[in-house]
């Protein structure tokens, strides 16, 4: 059975992925899109996960149904705005409430991809542990950092180096806790920052690898969320994917001049200007 969703006013590029008769929705939310409003601030239209009055208090959009009514969508996590993938929603308030507490014990399995600087690591597959604590950025912001704080552990699979001569690889992160930025800080903190991470990535890389390739984004993806809960008296298994999106793929592709068997490349309108020699070597 099919979870209806037309009448939910979902920001530009947001679509449902995965439904259940329970009111579990998955959605694919773009990278730029906000999980929620900033109190406070004045977001473009069409730039925030669902249109519609957001309250803090219940973590929850109030959008009218199409029937003269007022339906509560409760939002169960959060995704940062640069980082694009899956996001969890409810309608039923009971729902809402379980899925939080799976997510605030650490028991839904999320799945992330990244571009990161380097072509390898020292250990291909590992388990990073940290202690991360929070602090005010610039602008009001918050910031995280490694060296105190609460524990940040993540288990991570690298999957292949990019094409060509690129200090660039992709990859698996599975995070199991859920610090505030952690993918992004412990990357950065083990030597292999996100590609287009402004925070906390290298400014060299993001610009030779980025600007210079035409890439404006933060090259981090929720591919996929799992997990399962006991509801009125059933068990539900729900899982949700949304696929890595096309510019993780050019980005991969070869740089090279020529791609055998295919002749010579059609320069990139965007390509900007050539990638340094000096940091293809260091890296």
């Amino acid at each position: 059975m099919t979870l209806p969703t037309d009448w939910i006013p979902f920001g530009r590029g947001v679509r449902a992925v995965a439904t259940h008769p329970c009111g579990l929705i998955a959605v694919a939310k773009p990278d730029g899109i906000l999980s929620h409003p900033n109190p406070g601030e004045t977001a473009e239209k069409g730039t925030i996960l669902i249109g519609g009055n957001y309250s803090l208090e219940e973590e929850a959009f109030h959008v009218r149904d199409g029937q003269g009514g007022i339906r509560r969508v409760y939002l169960l996590n959060r995704l940062d705005s640069p980082t694009s993938g899956v996001l969890l929603l409810s309608l039923d308030v009971g729902v809402a409430d379980v899925v939080r507490k799976l997510f605030a014990r650490s028991q839904v399995s999320k799945q992330y991809v990244a571009l990161i600087r380097g072509r390898g690591l020292r250990t291909p597959r590992g388990t990073w542990q940290d202690q991360l604590s929070k602090s005010k950025g610039p602008g009001g912001g918050v910031r995280s950092e490694t060296g105190a704080g609460a524990p940040a552990v993540t288990v991570y699979q690298w999957q292949r180096a990019a094409g060509g001569t690129l200090p660039l690889s992709l990859i698996r992160l599975e995070p199991r806790t859920g610090r505030t930025h952690q993918l992004r800080v412990q990357t950065a903190a083990h030597g292999h920052p996100i590609l287009g991470d402004r925070t906390y990535g290298d400014f060299e890389f993001n610009k030779a690898v980025g600007t210079a390739r035409g890439f404006k984004r933060l090259f981090l993806h929720a591919e996929s969320t799992r997990l399962s809960f006991d509801w009125q008296g059933a068990k539900v298994e729900f899982q949700a994917v949304a696929p890595m999106p096309e510019e993780f793929t050019e980005a991969l592709a070869s740089d090279d001049d020529e791609t055998p068997g295919k002749g010579p490349k059609a320069p990139r309108r965007d390509a900007g200007t050539p990638i340094s020699p000096r940091l293809r070597i260091r890296l």
